[in-house]
């Protein structure tokens, strides 16, 4: 019984898969396979010639600001002004067969941080202008949030920090909330963000690539045909500038190449649409601050999400220098009063981890601070329980302070719900102290006067001298409010026997 085309092409991209030359990328795992006869016919090309398979990765975190859905539609609508572009053969569900593009990354060439020729920056910066003169005609339909004026330059960047917030922060926030919070990232930053685009000049809107890195130029074997962009599924239309910035920050030009490929761009596209450089000694860093703010997000999971894979103290060490690298760079932007250090990046992460089970960072065992015995309600168990939820607790349960990181759990088998309490790293503290804390919560435990005050359950350390204490939980019922710590007025002579408590602890 003769087959269906959908079966054949089915067929092909499961030999594509087994016998095709892989290439992984964040978003789709590519095969590159030459066809056989019976191939090249259902696909229209010469036998031998070599095509590309892109399925999407199912399991591939949201990171990234999609305007539409079908990067075929974004290739046939840019051929006709860069007709070296790949070019869409077929599709089915999860996968396209695109033409194969000859040719090497220019990675491969040239890596990240290193200058680029000058030939070549002007041939990239000539292929940012080009992308102005595909018709917005031929394009796919815009979404109906697009801002009306194809010139409003403001409109367009507070658009795209809420489709940030939208399509990148909100769809991962439940798994990663608590450790953004952990991280001194608040829930709406990008909306703030949003809030405060300012005024900027008015540019002409087109066709942007918008992921413009050195992973997605392709070199022609010998040169023989300009530099071609692959890669197309995040093209977006708006300012022009957007293209820049996302260009400078991912092509990871060493800093002093900045200005000549800021000044090459303003040349290219002089010559193709005069407009779009106004405003741009201006307005090119507010889109280069909302490219840093939001890389914080992708950068910060996928950091996270390779220790899953492959946990080691090695790989710890570069996930906690790619998360410091992130938060510093988008601290201005986003408007954060504070950044954390190395040592508390790290011990974020490895809690993250722990709380997933993941091998080598599940916290099996503590090391407990003899000065606090455990009450007979609260064992050792419990407080190991507590551990090793406490990376797991959603954003709204982690509340950060000045000097202390405090994550309220759910123990499995307590029936009320406690703070893990941890000090925060390289914090001084400005005013002085007589009693620890845990000595203050034991002496109001045991004076039993009337204050509304958290029990003292746990003290001790886990990974990397990670000092911990545990309180019972002081706030409103629903765990999910913020805490709130009343206190209730003293008698005179309840005063004097808690001081007489608290003093003999000294």
């Amino acid at each position: 019984m003769p087959t269906s085309p959908d079966d054949r092409l089915r067929d092909f991209v499961e030999r594509a898969t087994l016998c095709g030359t892989a290439a992984s990328g964040h978003h789709n795992q590519n095969y590159v396979l030459a066809l056989d006869d019976p191939e090249a016919r259902l696909l229209g090309r010469e036998p031998g010639t070599s095509v590309t398979v892109r399925i999407r990765r199912a399991e591939a975190l949201p990171v990234v600001i999609r305007t539409w859905d079908n990067e075929e539609d974004i290739l046939g609508a840019v051929k006709d002004v860069l007709p070296h572009v790949p070019q869409c053969l077929a599709k089915g569900p999860g996968f396209a067969v695109h033409s194969y593009v000859e040719g090497v990354p220019l990675s491969s060439i040239c890596a990240n941080g290193k200058p680029l020729d000058t030939l070549l920056v002007r041939a990239l910066t000539g292929l940012l202008a080009q992308m102005t003169r595909v018709r917005r005609s031929s394009l796919p339909a815009l979404p109906p949030h697009w801002p009306s004026n194809d010139t409003d330059s403001q409109a367009f960047l507070r658009t795209l920090a809420h489709l940030a917030d939208e399509q990148i922060r909100r769809p991962n926030w439940t798994a990663f909330g608590g450790l953004f919070a952990a991280l001194g990232i608040p829930e709406d930053a990008l909306v703030r963000l949003a809030e405060r685009t300012p005024a900027m000049a008015r540019r002409p809107y087109s066709l942007l690539h918008a992921d413009l890195h050195r992973d997605n130029v392709i070199v022609s074997y010998g040169g023989s045909l300009p530099l071609i962009c692959v890669d197309w599924e995040l093209a977006t239309y708006g300012d022009p500038l957007h293209d820049l910035a996302t260009h400078l920050v991912r092509m990871q030009y060493p800093d002093h190449q900045w200005p000549e490929v800021i000044g090459a761009w303003e040349e290219a596209m002089r010559r193709v649409r005069p407009a779009a450089v106004n405003g741009l000694a201006r307005d090119l860093q507010h889109y280069l601050d909302f490219e840093r703010a939001q890389s914080v997000f992708p950068d910060v999971m996928r950091a996270a999400q390779s220790l899953e894979r492959a946990y080691a103290q090695k790989n710890l060490d570069e996930a906690t220098a790619v998360v410091d690298r992130a938060l510093r760079a988008a601290a201005r932007p986003l408007g954060l009063r504070s950044v954390p250090g190395p040592k508390e990046i790290e011990r974020a992460l490895f809690r993250w981890q722990s709380s997933r089970g993941v091998c080598g960072a599940r916290v099996v065992q503590w090391l407990p601070d003899r000065r606090l015995a455990l009450p007979d309600d609260f064992g050792e168990g419990n407080v190991l329980d507590a551990l090793s939820v406490e990376g797991a607790a959603p954003a709204s349960r982690v509340f950060k302070g000045t000097a202390h990181l405090n994550t309220v759990v759910r123990v499995p088998g307590v029936c009320y719900p406690v703070v893990v309490r941890r000090r925060l790293p390289d914090v001084t503290r400005r005013e002085p102290h007589f009693l620890s804390e845990h000595a203050v919560l034991r002496g109001i435990e045991e004076a039993k006067v009337a204050v509304n005050a958290p029990r003292a359950l746990a003290l001790g350390e886990t990974h990397g001298n990670d000092h911990f204490a545990i309180h019972t939980y002081m706030g409103p019922e629903d765990v999910d409010r913020p805490p709130n710590h009343p206190v209730h007025g003293l008698l005179p002579h309840e005063a004097d026997g808690l001081v007489d408590q608290l003093c003999a602890l000294t």
